[in-house]
């Protein structure tokens, strides 16, 4: 245990070195002894000291109380006063400043120890109630967020799902009553509404499920072998069949071909930031898919900008990347995001105020986040309004083989 650090404040020469040698006859460490109010002060703030032995009666402008007051408002330190004489305004006066002790002078040497001894416990278990409290406070704010969040989900859910559900429900009505009347045409219309509508359920179903088990820890990083191009291909593919508005969605030639990643994960981050593209893109826009491989040190890339726990954003850039690299870069014409939007983009539920009419639920990026950090990757974006938006993806680069694939140069 180290010795107890003990400041003394007494402007009696004669007293102050009597105290000095008793405090260290019974084993504490004087860190000084001074005279005024002010030096005291400024002891405190060199060399924090355990506590304070302060005179009340002081000579100068400044009296002990004044000087424990402003000590108490800089630094949590005990103070034990010292006094022979004072009136009971100034006395009144002490009690505000919340001391650990009185010790009358002339006092004994045991009188001093059992003092100090008792001041340093109080002050002990005062902190830790302190701490505990706000440990207490900590833990009910955070199961307070947690609650909130949930009635988010909630209440988010209800409402995303009132609209497909309302949507199955007159499908299925007008089936039942045109069922003699309709045409093949128009059941086939009522049949694909429900099919859309069923779909966009799923969809939201899946990301509730997915962000559930992220915020519980329970979602994991998976990486197996993987083929890139088919797997963007593949998935680029899924997607033009299922855009009406027939967007132009292209791969561009990679450097790479395979790696090993979390396929689950990949699908999460390609599929909503390319859902994404297409959303706030005019009709027939083009969207493009990029694949890019970077080695470590690749000082001559084009600077990256990131957004991470361990990048601020958006002013912070990869010049030299580490470690071997894969980066994902989604490029499209759409209305951009607004400059003072941009840090808020990750954030649950949040939804730019230039998407108008555009539906949304405000999850989509944020699913992207998680599966991005699960990965131990980094993600940002780059945006102008009316022009495009490119978001880019750098995720840590596992290849196959000992080898770099070379498949295309």
């Amino acid at each position: 245990m180290n010795p107890i650090k003990i400041l003394v404040v007494e402007d009696e020469i004669i007293v102050a070195e009597d105290i000095g040698f008793r405090l260290k006859k019974l084993g504490y460490i004087v860190t000084a002894t001074v005279a005024s109010g002010e030096e005291a002060i400024e002891k405190v703030t060199e060399n924090q000291p355990d506590l304070v032995l302060m005179d009340i009666v002081l000579k100068g402008d400044m009296d002990g109380v004044t000087a424990a007051e402003k000590i108490r408002s800089k630094v949590d330190i005990p103070t034990v006063f010292l006094t022979a004489y004072a009136d009971d305004k100034t006395l009144q006066r002490a009690k505000l400043t919340n001391p650990f002790g009185y010790i009358i002078k002339p006092f004994q040497q045991n009188d001093l120890r059992v003092a100090i001894e008792i001041a340093l416990h109080r002050h002990e278990i005062e902190t830790k109630m302190r701490e505990a409290l706000k440990a207490s406070e900590a833990s009910r704010e955070s199961l307070e967020e947690k609650s909130h969040r949930q009635n988010q989900y909630i209440s988010m859910a209800a409402h995303e799902l009132r609209n497909p559900l309302n949507a199955i429900l007159i499908s299925a009505e007008l089936l039942e009553l045109d069922r003699t009347r309709s045409s093949d045409e128009s059941q086939v219309r009522t049949l694909r509404l429900v099919h859309s509508a069923t779909q966009k359920m799923n969809q939201l179903i899946d990301d509730m499920l997915f962000m559930g088990r992220a915020e519980s820890g329970k979602l994991k990083c998976n990486p197996l072998p993987i083929n890139l191009v088919e797997f963007c291909q593949d998935l680029l593919d899924q997607l033009q069949l299922g855009n009406e508005t027939k967007h132009q969605l292209t791969l561009i030639p990679s450097n790479v071909t395979s790696a090993i990643l979390d396929q689950q994960l990949l699908h999460g981050i390609i599929s909503n930031l390319i859902v994404n593209a297409i959303k706030y893109s005019p009709n027939g826009g083009k969207v493009s898919l990029e694949l890019e491989y970077s080695q470590a040190g690749d000082g001559d890339k084009e600077p990256i900008f990131c957004l991470s726990p361990q990048c601020l954003f958006p002013n912070s850039k990869f010049t030299n990347i580490n470690s071997p690299s894969l980066i994902i870069k989604i490029r499209d014409e759409g209305i951009g995001i607004p400059e003072t939007e941009l840090e808020k983009i990750f954030e649950m539920f949040y939804r730019c105020k230039n998407t108008g009419r555009i539906k949304g639920n405000g999850l989509g990026l944020t699913i992207v986040k998680k599966a991005v950090e699960l990965q131990g990757g980094a993600i940002g974006c780059e945006s102008k309004i009316a022009i495009g938006t490119t978001f880019t993806v750098v995720l840590p680069y596992v290849a196959l083989s000992s080898k770099r694939d070379r498949t295309y140069g």
